[in-house]
């Protein structure tokens, strides 16, 4: 059916007002200013459970930081204190042992006949019990004497008490009740030792041990007191200080 002019004309116009306004309606925001709303966009799961997994390793990074920091805190403090309480326990020994030395000795003055003033005690065989029966030494005294005769492998002579390493001691007028059992000395075998067991005797100091092992690798073995003398580290008086001690087996 076909339709009449002014009929195809009117359809035309609403045909052309409906495109202005859905045009209109399309640009409006664009020319007003206003924000178009948002799209929604559905995120799928494998999206969500990785941003869940991001923000979780974030939040664990942070802690285990933060877990650390107060770990390197409490161990600083643990240290600092466990130095403080070393030095306090060491002054208090010291303090305590230097006191006891003092006691011992004033009641070996004091009460004089618990002192045995005759006494003769072999120094390789006494104990820190035996040496504080004789007047001026105390515990401390007598703890010196025993560690420097396990460092020497025993004394050969009374004399020794004079050495060095006890110089502080002062007990020249000591010798007299001392002896010493020089068939309990313990030797160094030069020729089979270490450079180690060498410098650890108190007469021999790094460069003197090291000299005489030395001189033992190129000869092979060393038969005797001779072979050192020619060593120009060592010097005739610490070679006769130090002969009891070695032994060229």
């Amino acid at each position: 059916m076909m339709l009449a002019r002014e009929q195809r004309i009117g359809a035309a116009i609403l045909f052309g007002i409906a495109l202005i306004v859905w045009f209109v309606a399309a640009l409006w925001p664009h020319f007003s200013g206003q924000p178009e709303p948002p799209k929604k966009h559905h995120r799928t799961w494998e999206e969500r459970k990785d941003s869940m997994k991001r923000a979780d390793s974030l939040r664990y990074a942070q802690w285990a930081e933060e877990r650390e920091q107060r770990y390197d805190s409490f161990r600083m403090v643990d240290s600092l204190r466990r130095a403080e309480w070393k030095r306090i326990r060491q002054q208090q020994y010291d303090s305590f042992r230097i006191a006891d030395s003092l006691w011992r000795d004033s009641v070996g003055w004091r009460f004089v006949k618990h002192i045995k003033k005759d006494t003769v005690l072999d120094l390789n065989h006494c104990d820190t019990t035996d040496l504080q029966y004789i007047r001026g030494i105390g515990r401390f005294t007598a703890m010196q004497i025993i560690r420097y005769r396990e460092q020497l492998g025993g004394f050969y002579s009374p004399e020794q008490l004079k050495d060095e390493a006890l110089s502080t001691l002062r007990l020249d007028t000591l010798l007299t009740h001392f002896t010493a059992d020089t068939s309990v000395l313990q030797t160094i075998p030069v020729n089979t030792c270490s450079l180690d067991r060498l410098q650890r005797h108190p007469y021999l100091r790094y460069k003197q041990a090291k000299s005489i092992y030395t001189l033992r690798r190129q000869r092979v073995h060393l038969n005797g007191v001779d072979d050192l003398r020619m060593l120009p580290e060592l010097s005739d008086s610490l070679i006769t200080r130090l002969l009891p001690y070695l032994s060229f087996e």
